[in-house]
């Protein structure tokens, strides 16, 4: 679901012609990439929650300002829930070479900056491994930005009432003000499951998430949602303003 605003500049790359295409190259230096996931998310999550929410943010950057938006991909590293019914799991080596190969095909066109906007853990450490690789040859930068985590810090810490999870109190919030049609609020469980060591099994993936969840989505709102997705589109849209300036968010002492 796409939010329209009166100021809209369409930089999607997939909608501009090879004119349009050209013409956008010359008026901004910034693109951005949204990278999700299909996995399992409880039984009250759409699987593409960790695509649907970062692309949502990334409809607010294509209305907002002129960096280009490149469409999104929607499979992840989901090795921890690929037994639940309805993940599609991409193994990291396919995966690291797909992100460094369209990073490396945006620089061709002479972007300075991408913003790799990522919805799902598993991404992480391969957006940045790809990063590595496409930013060798020349003065060029990717910025990985996990939304969840990087975006909107201290409203979170202000009104969550229990730990930041999987299709927990947090993301059930979010879906709830992005796409509440498709948020089922009869079949919320909650569920929590420590570990002293980080346990890495695949025998043992459903007693470490139950029911493909870790969190309580019980007390999720979508007033919280909208608070979460205001104020982390607010901070993306500072650094896309920061990057057409040909700044990094660099902080020095």
């Amino acid at each position: 679901m796409r939010r329209e605003y009166p100021d809209r500049h369409m930089p999607y790359w997939l909608e501009l012609t090879h004119k349009q295409f050209i013409k956008a190259c010359h008026e901004t230096e910034v693109a951005l990439m949204v990278v999700g996931a299909l996995e399992a998310h409880g039984d009250h999550l759409p699987l593409g929650s960790d695509t649907i929410l970062p692309n949502y943010l990334a409809d607010i950057v294509a209305n907002r300002t002129k960096a280009l938006v490149l469409p999104p991909i929607p499979f992840g590293e989901s090795w921890t829930f690929e037994e639940f019914e309805g993940t599609v799991c991409v193994t990291p080596a396919a995966l690291l070479n797909y992100y460094s190969d369209v990073m490396e095909g945006v620089f061709k066109h002479g972007f300075r900056y991408i913003v790799a906007l990522n919805g799902h853990g598993g991404n992480s450490s391969l957006l940045q491994l790809a990063a590595r690789k496409s930013t060798t040859g020349g003065e060029r930068a990717v910025i990985v930005v996990n939304w969840w985590i990087d975006l909107g810090k201290e409203i979170r810490q202000k009104l969550l009432e229990s730990p930041e999870g999987h299709a927990a109190e947090d993301e059930t919030s979010e879906m709830m003000c992005v796409r509440p049609d498709l948020v089922d609020t009869s079949s919320y469980k909650s569920s929590e499951v420590k570990t002293k060591y980080a346990v890495v099994s695949a025998r043992y993936r459903g007693e470490l998430f139950p029911s493909a969840v870790r969190g309580d989505p019980t007390k999720a709102t979508r007033e919280k949602g909208s608070r979460f997705m205001e104020e982390a589109a607010r901070e993306l849209l500072e650094l896309i303003a920061q990057l057409e300036k040909g700044e990094l968010p660099l902080t020095k002492g």
